[in-house]
């Protein structure tokens, strides 16, 4: 069974009913939506003027009502009076004598009375007319008479005013015919302001939204020309206003961010392409000589084996790379978090550095017991990163310096060195994908542009944030902030 509130809103079906059937005829014959916001605002329009008749109209009846009731005000003492003495003597002759008495001394000559018992039959009646003899049917036919009596007997000239005393009830009759003629011309004059409101919005507001949503068609023939070869061209804001004039400068900017986007797929594209064709060339220049001359040769055939090695393993460092940036992008890539203590990892990635490289001093200060939530892998390939880079750019004798410390709800890994720097222009571009501020030093340090990038990536996957301060001919200091975890 339903609740209550599961029932179909009887008054909201009604008040969508007029947009309902707009929006159904405008869909049928497929009006544009300039005719389709006419048709609302006429439905709308219909609705309010509608109301106002009716609620005009109903007031006027009622102050009519209430100017009859003031004249029968001596009336109503009088009737009361008979029925009083015909409660006393039971004389129902008596009674419609009197009460037609009253009738010809009423100030109204059109009056009539009725009188009926509490189970509404008549009694008297001074006039046995339709309306008048057959009120009580009348009444009663319709919900909005017996609620709104002074509505039932319009039609007929007569206005109705009830009043009970005791078990009786007695309406008067009042002929107003004159005022239904000053209502008619009411209605007539509201009649034309309905059509002259009909006109203004079909024409006068029709011609306004047209200029309104004019910016629409120069979107939308703009909107068709965009195309991969052409994504420099945007929307013409000039003519539009308010709410079109935003949404002009929304889709401009999407194309922005479009277009940035897909610069960005050209130039990793070919950026991939650049740098697979080195050791593929490199690869095949070895097999060719291989081929040729290291079938004999011990020499030829060592070094070919050596070179083949370093670049299959460039190229699965490569393809490694490019596969977690896929996998980024793809919004696939997996994080196994735990809660880790990151002053052990910095330790253990310390101990690492110190034993692979020996051509530069390795400093560390390390705060015990830092604890994050994180992958531990991806936070000790990230640390790497920065370190490895420290490595590359550093001239043999210098320091690396590796701390970690907290500062607020951070923790933090900083790893400094006394490399070459980066100057001021590079630095917006140093996480870019395959950016290299200083590409004759790439080609003998190494790499493809990509870890810092990857860098970037894992530091916010894990809610954090990276800070570089750097000058060049004196360092550059890379800072980690990672969210604490909490006991």
């Amino acid at each position: 069974m339903k609740n209550e509130s599961e029932k179909p809103n009887l008054i909201k079906q009604l008040m969508r009913l007029p947009f309902s059937i707009a929006d159904n005829i405008s869909r049928i014959l497929r009006f544009s939506i300039r005719t389709k916001i006419s048709f609302n605002y006429i439905a709308l329009y219909t609705i309010i003027v509608f109301m106002t008749f009716f609620i005009a109209v109903s007031g006027y009846l009622y102050y009519v009502r209430n100017i009859v009731g003031n004249e029968n005000q001596g009336n109503y003492e009088r009737v009361t009076m008979a029925l009083d003495t015909f409660g006393n003597n039971g004389d129902l002759g008596q009674l419609a004598l009197e009460i037609n008495n009253i009738k010809d001394a009423s100030k109204n000559s059109k009056t009539e009375i009725l009188v009926m018992d509490n189970n509404g039959l008549t009694m008297v009646s001074t006039d046995n007319t339709y309306p008048v003899k057959n009120y009580a049917l009348i009444r009663g036919s319709n919900p909005i008479y017996s609620n709104f009596s002074f509505y039932s007997i319009v039609s007929y000239g007569l206005m109705p005013a009830e009043f009970e005393y005791g078990d009786y009830r007695v309406i008067f009759f009042d002929e107003i015919w004159d005022q239904l003629n000053n209502l008619g011309v009411f209605i007539i004059l509201m009649t034309i302001s309905l059509l002259v409101g009909f006109f203004m919005i079909w024409f006068l507001g029709g011609m306004r939204l047209k200029r309104v949503l004019s910016p629409i068609n120069k979107i939308t023939k703009t909107a068709q020309k965009i195309n991969t070869q052409n994504l420099d061209m945007r929307i013409d804001v000039g003519e539009s206003k308010y709410e079109l004039r935003d949404l002009s400068l929304t889709i401009n900017e999407m194309i922005d961010r479009i277009q940035d986007g897909y610069g960005k797929q050209q130039r990793f594209v070919s950026d991939v392409s650049h740098e697979l064709r080195t050791p593929i060339s490199v690869i095949n220049g070895y097999a060719n000589m291989l081929d040729r001359w290291g079938k004999k040769d011990p020499e030829v055939l060592q070094e070919s084996i050596d070179a083949l090695k370093v670049e299959a393993a460039n190229m699965a460092d490569l393809v490694e790379k490019l596969l977690f940036l896929a996998r980024h992008d793809g919004d696939t890539l997996k994080y196994e978090l735990s809660r880790l203590n990151l002053s052990e990892l910095v330790d253990d990635i310390f101990k690492e550095t110190e034993l692979i490289d020996s051509t530069h001093q390795i400093e560390s200060s390390t705060v015990e017991d830092i604890f994050i939530n994180g992958d531990s892998n991806r936070i000790k390939q990230m640390i790497r990163i920065f370190v490895d880079n420290a490595i590359k750019y550093t001239p043999e004798g210098k320091s690396i310096f590796i701390k970690t410390f907290t500062e607020g709800k951070w923790a933090v890994v900083e790893i400094k060195d006394q490399g070459i720097g980066i100057s001021e222009k590079d630095m917006n571009n140093i996480f870019e994908r395959f950016f290299r501020a200083d590409e004759s030093r790439t080609r003998t340090t190494g790499g493809y542009g990509l870890g810092l990038s990857i860098s970037k990536i894992i530091v916010l996957q894990h809610g954090g944030k990276i800070k570089v301060r750097s000058k060049p001919g004196a360092g550059s200091i890379f800072s980690a902030y990672l969210p604490v975890s909490q006991e």
